[in-house]
């Protein structure tokens, strides 16, 4: 029988391991839509219900990662999550890749240092098939001979691709020194020697250890019936036997911190990285806490300090500052906090050192109510948010579940850590001992379619007023607002460059304010000003052509939290101290710096050779305060904005809401001031160069004058050559970790392409395969079964981007902007579907026949 395991926060009362407990009036209830419950064979089951989502998430923890692992088996964990894709005893890779693809499905995994996690994202519809093709890789793969020399390469491109950046070397000299002698001090990825001699019958072993349904937890998201969904899990998951595992957690071995005898004689480590920064790195243990919110209070309090210590450092040192970071790590072999001091250069560390250590000592270790009150709606908020991303609510959460169970993300969601970990703070006292590490710069030698079911309608701007595009949601939660910003080049050209990019970096700077967060707080609102190309998935690339602000929040209260938006973004006019010093800051390269030298080299020779850019160029040399603020009367607009807003609230509710918001300069005609197109390519391109590195990179292509017409099946035929071509160098042959291939289109030229980075020693066999990929032979290959699943693959792939609220936003305003047509892009998508076999194999015999290639290598 299934035990149902509470539908209440009763458990909250303790995490269900040692040193964590929680206040036993800690009780409240579950959020809607979620149910908790133990299988018979000791398989745990989270359900969230998510009316609203088109799709369902199934991500399942595996209690393994690195920190299970020892010096002859590093990179086990991740090894495995690999080999997992490569068959079962019923099917093969491909069989297995096919039939994930054929139902628009999304399979993928990563791995930690406590947990393996794996993802099944499918159309609702489809998830049961879904599950059974996770049931399987789960607990009937066979790890084939054949496939793991392979997957080896695959492996080891992905660790030459690590160490490519900066921040992964930094991170790796940390781990080394602060865990020496255990798991944790080496890289989950495994190191170049341990995959290399790794063997697959030692990998078989560890995967019939782990892998046992006692060992695991599954969470469900998404648009599923509970009691159905259970009964499935129960059928695919339920009948797999408990197995005994034989855990190998060193959590009792000596860290660095054993070898500190007071503040004079704290030991003291230098490392070197490929940066142009010194790293001067204090590092404290910490003890663990009552509550796992304590690590997010301290840091919260550090932070605030940091603008203040770091000034008064400058004031010492001058400009060899460049910036103060503070960060957290908790982990059950040892909690540490991080102390990081980025310098121009590495002179005066020893006085650096004591005063950093002073000034962290002054910082008093308390934190006001409001701000408790705050980050407990931001925690609720972030829950909800996670919730319309079932594609990441397991790697969002992956380590919670291994490492605390469901009852820390529960714990998560209600908030209520906050206050006890605020009180445990007042306690807190800075240790006198801790450990350095200077890390020194190397010493180089320089030279879908969206739900139908949604009300979606626009109000057209009169002139004064902000185009308002509103798409209601019913059982959403949340508040989604994209303001697309017109004329962005356009105004830039006039009045100076960069100056939307500090004009938005101003206005996140004052909603930071604590007299406005302590408003925002109440609507849980969280502000994207300037994007963030890190981010998977979510992120909408800042352009030339537009400008963005997002927000979302809570959608308790619609009307105040728009009038409050409202009142802010008509009220905004920059003050000069707040222009210096976002100005300033724009001007300055990121402290961490997570540049790849050769990468950019490669990038840079691409674009010179493929793409011609015309934009509109600022008659000023340097963006002065006046034509700042000239600048932002224009742009800043609401006549110069297109606002969607997808939430719970009808389309004449918004409109009422935005009723007030009105422009007091003159409506500008929409004009995009700038201009990417491809060159024409008339004539063969080569550039081979040396760059060094661990890993070079390598573009191949050819271009095409195409058919606006014939552009939907040069999508679905891009997705078949891209399939192709990375199954066979990255699956058959191992050379690559990650790679793109396939065709872009631009207007009415494509370039027919593959784009990828691999280790030197593979350059030589990889260079001559390229134009075999690009012939009319390939016609052989397409039929109704390779075009169904094409286009499944692209659908699938599109209904991804459109998963979050402030996504769909987006793909309204911008279809609106370019296009003056709110369903464009659900219009393009259904020509996709539209796409038949003999309209791709008459694109292959128009176009895909190789001349004038682009070749660019970087070695």
């Amino acid at each position: 029988m299934l035990k149902l395991v509470n539908k209440i926060f009763s458990l909250l009362c303790f995490f269900l391991i040692s040193n964590y407990t929680i206040a036993q009036n800690n009780i409240t209830p579950l959020p809607d839509g979620v149910s908790i419950y133990q299988l018979d064979n000791g398989l745990q089951v989270m359900l969230i219900e998510k009316p609203s989502l088109p799709m369902v998430g199934i991500n399942t923890v595996v209690k393994v990662g690195s920190a299970y692992e020892n010096f002859a088996t590093s990179g086990m964990s991740h090894m495995l999550e690999h080999l997992l894709f490569n068959g079962t005893s019923t099917m093969t890779q491909k069989e297995l890749y096919d039939s994930t693809d054929i139902i628009g499905g999304y399979n993928n995994a990563n791995t930690g240092e406590y947990y393996t996690n794996f993802m099944m994202v499918t159309p609702s519809e489809n998830i049961l098939e879904g599950m059974k093709l996770q049931s399987a890789m789960l607990f009937d793969s066979v790890i084939p001979d054949e496939k793991f020399e392979k997957e080896k390469g695959i492996v080891l491109e992905e660790i030459a691709k690590s160490l490519s950046k900066q921040n992964e070397q930094i991170e790796r000299n940390i781990l080394s020194i602060i865990y020496d002698g255990h798991a944790l001090s080496l890289p989950t990825l495994g190191t170049y020697s341990t995959i290399e001699n790794m063997e697959r019958n030692d990998v078989y072993e560890f995967y019939k250890n782990y892998y046992t349904p006692n060992n695991m937890t599954i969470s469900v998201i998404g648009n599923f019936n509970s009691e159905q969904m259970l009964d499935d899990i129960n059928n695919l998951y339920g009948g797999i036997k408990p197995g005994i595992v034989d855990q190998d957690l060193k959590t009792n071995l000596a860290t660095a911190f054993d070898i500190c005898d007071n503040y004079n004689a704290g030991k003291v480590f230098h490392r070197f990285y490929n940066g142009e920064n010194t790293h001067l790195q204090l590092f404290f243990e910490l003890e663990s806490p009552n509550n796992l919110e304590f690590f997010e209070v301290l840091e919260l309090v550090l932070d605030k300090n940091k603008d203040r210590i770091k000034a008064e450092l400058k004031k010492k040192y001058g400009e060899q500052i460049e910036g103060v970071e503070f960060s957290t790590r908790n982990y059950p072999a040892l909690n540490y906090l991080q102390a990081s001091l980025i310098l121009k250069d590495g002179n005066n560390l020893e006085g650096l050192q004591k005063s950093f250590y002073d000034l962290i000592s002054q910082v008093k270790f308390e934190i006001a109510k409001e701000t408790i009150s705050t980050e407990s709606i931001k925690t609720r908020t972030k829950f909800l948010q996670n919730t319309e991303k079932p594609h990441m609510f397991g790697i969002y959460n992956a380590s919670l579940f291994a490492e605390y169970g469901i009852e820390a993300i529960l714990s998560s969601y209600s908030g209520k850590g906050y206050s006890l970990a605020a009180e445990e703070l007042q306690k807190f006292e800075l240790s006198n001992y801790f450990i350095t590490i200077i890390q020194h710069p190397e010493i180089k030698n320089e030279g879908r379619t969206l739900s139908q079911d949604s009300e979606i309608k626009v109000k057209e701007s009169d002139g004064q007023s902000a185009t308002i595009i509103s798409k209601q949601t019913r059982a959403s939660d949340l508040l989604a607002i994209h303001y697309l910003i017109k004329n962005k080049s356009l105004l830039e050209s006039k009045y100076g460059k960069d100056a939307a990019k500090i004009w938005h970096a101003a206005f996140g700077k004052r909603m930071e304010k604590p007299e406005i967060q302590k408003i925002s707080a109440k609507y849980g609102f969280t502000f994207t000003v300037n994007d963030n190309p890190y981010i998977p998935m979510d992120n909408i690339y800042l352009s030339p052509e537009f400008g963005y602000i997002r927000v979302e929040g809570l959608a308790d209260d619609i009307d105040k939290a728009v009038k409050f938006l409202n009142t802010q973004m008509l009220s905004f006019v920059p003050t000069k101290e707040e222009y210096e010093n976002v100005k300033g800051e724009s001007a300055r390269p990121s402290m961490m710096g997570h540049g790849n030298m050769v990468k950019n080299l490669f990038d840079n020779k691409l674009n010179s050779i493929l793409y011609e850019e015309k934009a509109t160029q600022s008659e000023k040399s340097d963006l002065d305060y006046a034509d700042f603020l000239s600048f932002g009367k224009e742009y800043f607009s609401p006549s110069n904005m297109i606002i969607s807003v997808v939430s719970p609230a009808s389309s004449n509710n918004i409109e009422k809401y935005f009723s007030g918001f009105i422009s007091k300069t003159k409506k500008m005609d929409n004009s995009t001031g700038f201009i990417k197109n491809y060159k024409e390519i008339s004539a063969p391109e080569k550039i081979d160069m040396s760059g060094g590195g661990e890993q070079s990179y390598l573009y191949y292509g050819f271009q095409k004058e195409v058919n606006k017409e014939d552009i939907p099946a040069l999508e679905v035929l891009s997705f078949l050559l891209s399939d192709e071509i990375i199954f066979d160098i990255r699956e058959k042959q191992g050379l690559a970790y990650r790679m793109s291939a396939g065709i872009n289109i631009i207007k009415n030229k494509a370039m027919f392409f593959i784009n990828m980075a691999t280790r030197p020693e593979n350059v030589e066999s990889l260079i001559p395969q390229f134009p075999r990929f690009f012939n009319k032979d390939f016609s052989a290959k397409v039929n109704d079964a390779a075009i169904k699943k094409s286009v499944n693959i692209y659908l699938g792939r599109m209904m991804f981007r459109r998963l979050s609220s402030i996504n769909q936003a987006y793909y309204l305003g911008h279809s609106k902007y370019f296009y003056n047509d709110i369903n464009y892009d659900t219009n393009s998508l259904e020509e996709i579907k539209k796409v038949k076999t003999a309209d791709v194999i008459r694109v292959i015999n128009t176009y895909m026949n190789l001349e004038n290639p682009v070749e660019v290598y970087v070695r």
